[in-house]
């Protein structure tokens, strides 16, 4: 998908109202706002469907904050049949946002992408069972069959071994979005993200167990921010301004919820989406954005011990080769700059 600049008619900001906006947002410096600015565009690629999963982007768009920080951001929908990477390597968009596989994986290609910022210091990946017939361990998938997405499989794989057991003593097939299997009895066992697919069965009414990977020793990120590594050094203070506001932007979210909920539903999400459902993601998703590092440091803070844990366990399968570190990977100074 190309990313399209709806640019409108910019408006250039009176220098005197700047300063007045900035003793009402948070994180605004009063030396910025004090030079009129044009609010320059940048377009940012997401990874999936316009949803809650990025109702802090949305609402900074709402509440003005990018406006504030002298944005014009357009946020690109991805989907099934999108390549995120792909169109931020190519320029179409100068960032994106993706979980951390997929960028270590093009990072190991010889893409020149680095993460810059993540919103979910612990992703939500995780095992989920039937409350009913919990699977509490990795030994007690012996026997049992669990659906694995294609991409997720190699890193399943490596802690069934680090569990003790034989690969072979589990059955684990392709992936689907939809966990109803796992509510039919087709299968045991359902790798998914708490706050998407568990949120599903939340609202079906279906009590479920949840095993995250990260307790498991597979930690990851998502919603991980990145870049092509030319545009970041050549838009430094364009980076670092989107940063600003998009903390912000999740600042308000979490303390407004249902505006935030309803903000998606009516007028930023795509089309069919659910309230409740919306509302429930969002409040269940606030502990893996707001917590870990992000609690220490600021939201979107780079945790680089974390980064180097992760980096080794896509070496453990192989997925990684070379002799990548947290510090190829990942530049922190983009976010310790909009923190500071």
């Amino acid at each position: 998908m190309v990313a399209t600049f709806d640019l409108g008619r910019r408006k250039l900001l009176v220098a005197g109202g700047a300063v007045a906006v900035a003793g009402m947002v948070p994180g605004l410096r009063a030396t910025e706002s004090a030079q009129a600015q044009e609010p320059k565009p940048l377009s940012f690629q997401l990874s999936w469907l316009k949803s809650i999963q990025y109702g802090g982007y949305f609402a900074g768009i709402e509440k003005g904050f990018f406006k504030t920080h002298g944005i014009e951001p357009t946020f690109v929908s991805g989907g099934p049949n999108v390549d995120p990477v792909a169109n931020v390597a190519s320029g179409q968009s100068g960032l994106g946002d993706r979980p951390i596989g997929p960028i270590i994986v093009a990072k190991e290609k010889g893409i020149p992408i680095k993460v810059i910022a993540t919103v979910f210091q612990k992703s939500p990946y995780c095992i989920m069972s039937l409350a009913s017939k919990p699977i509490r361990t990795l030994k007690e998938l012996k026997g049992k069959t669990i659906m694995v997405a294609r991409s997720g499989r190699p890193l399943m794989i490596n802690l069934i071994k680090e569990a003790g057991l034989d690969p072979h003593e589990v059955n684990i097939i392709p992936s689907s979005p939809d966990p109803s299997a796992l509510v039919s009895g087709q299968i045991d066992a359902y790798t998914g993200y708490s706050t998407n697919q568990g949120v599903m069965l939340q609202l079906r009414g279906v009590d479920v167990h949840y095993i995250y990977a990260h307790d498991l020793g597979m930690p990851e990120t998502a919603g991980t921010i990145y870049g092509r590594e030319d545009f970041l050094s050549a838009n430094r203070d364009l980076v670092v301004r989107f940063l600003r506001a998009a903390r912000d932007g999740w600042k308000w979210a979490f303390a407004n919820p249902e505006a935030t909920a309803k903000l998606i539903v009516e007028k930023y999400g795509a089309p069919g989406l659910d309230y409740k459902a919306q509302l429930t993601e969002i409040n269940v998703s606030k502990p893996f954005i707001e917590g870990g590092y992000a609690e220490k440091k600021g939201l979107l803070a780079i945790d680089m011990t974390l980064f180097e844990k992760i980096i080794d366990n896509y070496r453990k399968v192989e997925m990684v080769k070379s002799g990548m570190k947290a510090t190829d990977l990942c530049d922190p100074s983009y976010i310790e700059a909009a923190l500071s």
